[in-house]
């Protein structure tokens, strides 16, 4: 899933099909891609939206398909900066590709390993990406590699704070990563299960992380604020950079795209709703029956807002815990190639 920067829409991928939502949980439109969608991206101001499937699609805000661009690869994931100025996509070959929103491609990048989550800053200058290899790499555009260091493990969620001044990794080893722009690796937080997708808030006040069935809501500083648990794996989170918004995208036995938010005038108009995603039968009508409590600012400093339901069996906690306390030992490597 992917959010505009003021809330109001959402796309979202599942099985074959992307929609794109309003904040009531409204579907505006739907569209089949080739494949299984992969990833998806939104401009910032909503104008923009990319698929990462068998093809790169570029949508406008009215659902009409721009342009599709094709390799022999299939495409992981997509981001967009600005007005959809750029749009940088990951590939299961390895290779990022930049292009702009007319088709032309700017530029491209071996990674040396397949790459799956990539996010953009605002004016398209600064990607981050997840590899396959563990890696957590930094990109200035056109120009190639600034910094990366290794998790041991894939790293499936990464996200940018739109000046790019903040990077979060979430990675297959059960951690949540936070690192600056500059390459200063702050603190790794143990979640307990693999964590799939990252989102950031500005100056990394608020960072989100979804690991099994529960996303993790920490501080700048690392400290845990709340949990969100679900029925089912969370496989996405969003949030829009003020943090009024936050989306969380859901699969196995939970099948619900979520909306929260802590803005008062949209908590009194009562537009808190779930959106159920069908992934086998996708193009079916949209269900809205059920609702949702919007999290608060209270909230966000307080307990979790449902018991986690991970699994807590002895030997994954065992295995947990020896996993968590090497973690404390991890140390960025400045030089981590492939």
């Amino acid at each position: 899933m992917a959010i505009s920067q003021d809330g109001s829409t959402i796309v979202a991928g599942a099985g074959s099909v992307v929609s794109l939502l309003d904040q009531q949980g409204t579907t505006l439109w739907k569209a089949a891609a080739g494949s299984s969608v992969n990833g998806v991206g939104i401009s910032p101001e909503g104008s923009y939206v990319g698929v990462a499937a068998d093809k790169l699609y570029l949508f406008d805000r009215d659902g009409n398909l721009l342009w599709t661009e094709k390799t022999t690869f299939i495409y992981r994931d997509v981001a967009l900066s600005s007005d959809g100025e750029y749009i940088a996509a990951t590939c299961d070959n390895g290779a990022i590709f930049i292009f702009d929103r007319n088709q032309e491609q700017l530029w491209d990048y071996d990674m040396g390993t397949d790459s799956y989550g990539i996010a953009i800053s605002e004016n398209g200058r600064k990607i981050a990406i997840g590899c396959d290899n563990g890696g957590v790499y930094y990109l200035n555009s056109r120009e190639g590699e600034s910094w990366s260091y290794g998790t041991g493990k894939r790293v499936e969620g990464i996200a940018l704070t739109p000046d790019a001044w903040f990077v979060a990794a979430g990675s297959l080893d059960r951690c949540v990563y936070l690192s600056t722009g500059e390459g200063e690796h702050l603190w790794k937080y143990p979640t307990g299960d693999a964590v799939r997708s990252t989102a950031l808030t500005n100056e990394a006040s608020e960072i989100f992380a979804a690991s099994g069935r529960t996303v993790f809501v920490l501080d700048r500083a690392g400290i845990e604020l709340q949990q969100i648990a679900l029925d089912g794996r969370v496989e996405s989170v969003a949030v829009t950079p003020d943090g009024s918004f936050l989306t969380i995208g859901g699969g196995d036995d939970d099948r619900f795209i979520r909306l929260f938010t802590n803005d008062a005038t949209f908590i009194e108009n009562g537009n808190s709703t779930e959106t159920a995603v069908n992934e086998t039968d996708p193009l079916d009508g949209v269900s809205g029956d059920v609702t949702a409590p919007p999290y608060s600012a209270d909230d966000r400093m307080g307990a979790a807002a449902e018991p986690d339901t991970q699994d807590n069996s002895i030997p994954s906690l065992v295995l947990g815990w020896v996993e968590n306390v090497l973690a404390l030992l991890f140390k960025p490597q400045e030089g981590f190639l492939a």
